[in-house]
């Protein structure tokens, strides 16, 4: 057993409601399981004066194939009237077990 890490940063596009942004994680050595966690995260209305209804952030592993683990972001963040563009960034952290190499 070899752990291994990861860290990505992924943006958030401007824009409402809820979003699913798909990215990939290389580890150059085939991954027998992994699992992913929130680094951080940063959520801005593009205008001002809001109040905040929702903040929600979610991360899954979607895959994993051979040396790649394929992950998915999942966020909101909302007024009451869930109709304000936001936008911002969410640092991962994919964790996995990989083949050791020796």
């Amino acid at each position: 057993m070899a752990l291994a890490f990861v860290r990505q940063d992924i943006s958030i596009p401007d824009g409402t409601g809820r979003r699913s942004i798909n990215g990939t994680a290389a580890f150059g050595r085939d991954v027998r399981v992994a699992d992913v966690a929130v680094n951080g995260f940063v959520l801005d209305y593009t205008s001002s004066d809001h109040h905040i209804n929702i903040v929600e952030i979610d991360t899954d592993v979607v895959n994993v194939r051979g040396d790649i683990v394929e992950f998915r972001v999942e966020c909101q963040y909302a007024d009451k009237d869930f109709n304000d563009p936001y936008r911002g960034s969410v640092s991962i952290l994919v964790i996995a077990d990989t083949h050791d190499d020796r």
